[in-house]
């Protein structure tokens, strides 16, 4: 581990890599895709291409309702330099400081929808999940008009119970444990299973403008050919 004297002298170091390294800029380009009728299809399976692209492995597609849901993709840090052209220096900071990942959302919805906001007093239903009673009715391939495609990436960050960080390296982080469980007792007691848990702490829109602008690239492609 090193000296305390000596971490001002890493950080700065590693700062000044970070700022070498030419990380990606900041949200830029549409918001969504506008997608004709009869491109559904090619669309759909462009925005499954662009996500892989980006490591974001599709785990729910549903083409009758129109969305797709990724498995998360962990996030780098500044000591893997191979993810610096795809991080902001916020996201290497954070993926350093803390264990993040993010999710892709792909949603196919008609043009100029606005989603109903409920009443107050209404529960949260929580979204409508593939096979659900409540996305009867949502049939894409077969509706008619235009459609937009956008696309939302969430910010997970992981915290685990009784977890104490070291002020060096999150490497060197330790558990807590109850004081009331003598050792003799704590051997004998089967090993803790993993209670992490990963919540939503915000949105990558850079990254989302990113899956945008390859989906409208790979359905140009597919024009043109």
């Amino acid at each position: 581990m090193p000296r305390p004297s000596t971490l001002p002298r890493i950080t700065a170091l590693l700062a000044a890599l970070t700022c070498l390294a030419g990380c990606a800029a900041s949200a830029t380009g549409p918001a969504y895709v506008t997608v004709a009728r009869g491109r559904y299809e090619a669309a759909f399976a462009a925005a499954a291409q662009a996500a892989r692209s980006e490591g974001l492995v599709p785990e729910i597609a549903d083409r009758q309702s129109g969305t797709i849901d990724t498995e998360p993709r962990a996030a780098g840090s500044i000591m893997e330099p191979w993810t610096w052209s795809d991080l902001t220096e916020d996201d290497l900071a954070a993926g350093t400081l803390s264990a993040e990942r993010r999710r892709a959302h792909f949603e196919f919805v008609p043009v100029g929808f606005k989603p109903i906001a409920p009443e107050g007093s209404a529960p949260l239903a929580g979204p409508v999940l593939p096979g659900s009673e409540r996305a009867r009715g949502a049939d894409l391939p077969s509706s008619t008009g235009e459609l937009e495609l956008r696309v939302t990436v969430s910010v997970e960050r992981r915290f685990r119970p009784g977890y104490q960080s070291s002020p060096y390296t999150r490497a060197l982080g330790g558990f807590s444990r109850d004081a009331m469980v003598n050792d003799a007792d704590a051997k004998q007691t089967p090993a803790p299973r993993d209670r992490s848990t990963w919540t939503p702490i915000a949105r990558d829109e850079r990254l989302e403008r990113v899956l945008i602008a390859r989906i409208a690239e790979l359905l140009t492609q597919s024009v043109d050919q």
